[in-house]
C-alpha cells in the first residue's frame, strides 16, 4: 500500500489533483493511453475512479483519454486527491507509473503548497477615492494635480 506521506512535510491525501501540472499529466498519458493487454491502461484507472461502462466507452474516441478522465474526475469528485490517484494506480498494478513519476509528482505538490502559502497578489485594502501615485504630484510648487490654476 502507498505510504501516507511520500515526502517530508506534506500528505498527498490532502493535496487536490489540480496540483499536478501538464508535464505529469502528459507522462501519465504516455503510460496509460496505449491499449495494453498485459498491463492496466486508462480504462482500468477510469473504472477505479468510478466511471461507468458507457462513460469509459465514450472516452475511447478521445485523442488523450487519460487527460480527459483526470479532468472529469477532478471536476466531479471532491475526493480527487493526488494520494487517491496514486492509490488507484497501485490498485490496478501500475506501480511502475508511480515509481517513474514519483519525483515529478512530489515536485508539483511541493510547488502547489508553496503557492498556497504565498500572500495574495491583491493589497488588503482597495481605495480608489484619491490616487496616490507619483504622477499626480506637481512638478513645481505652482502645479496643481487637479488642473486648477492658482492665478
Amino acid at each position: 500500500m502507498l505510504s501516507k506521506i511520500m515526502s517530508a512535510g506534506f500528505d498527498l491525501w490532502d493535496i487536490p489533483l489540480r496540483a499536478l501540472n501538464i508535464n505529469v499529466r502528459k507522462r501519465l498519458g504516455l503510460f496509460l493511453n496505449p491499449r495494453n493487454t498485459v498491463a492496466s491502461d486508462w480504462m482500468s484507472v477510469a473504472e477505479h475512479m468510478g466511471f461507468s461502462y458507457l462513460e469509459i466507452k465514450n472516452y475511447e474516441d478521445c485523442q488523450d483519454p487519460t487527460r480527459r478522465i483526470l479532468e472529469d474526475w477532478q471536476a466531479r469528485c471532491p475526493g480527487a486527491k493526488v494520494g487517491k490517484l496514486l492509490s488507484i494506480l497501485e490498485n490496478v498494478e501500475r506501480k511502475d507509473v508511480v515509481a517513474d513519476l514519483r519525483d515529478l509528482i512530489e515536485e508539483d505538490c511541493r510547488r502547489y503548497i508553496e503557492r498556497q502559502n504565498e500572500p495574495p497578489v491583491q493589497v488588503p485594502e482597495v481605495d480608489s477615492c484619491v490616487p496616490r501615485t507619483p504622477e499626480r504630484q506637481g512638478i513645481t510648487l505652482e502645479d496643481d494635480p487637479e488642473g486648477n490654476t492658482t492665478k
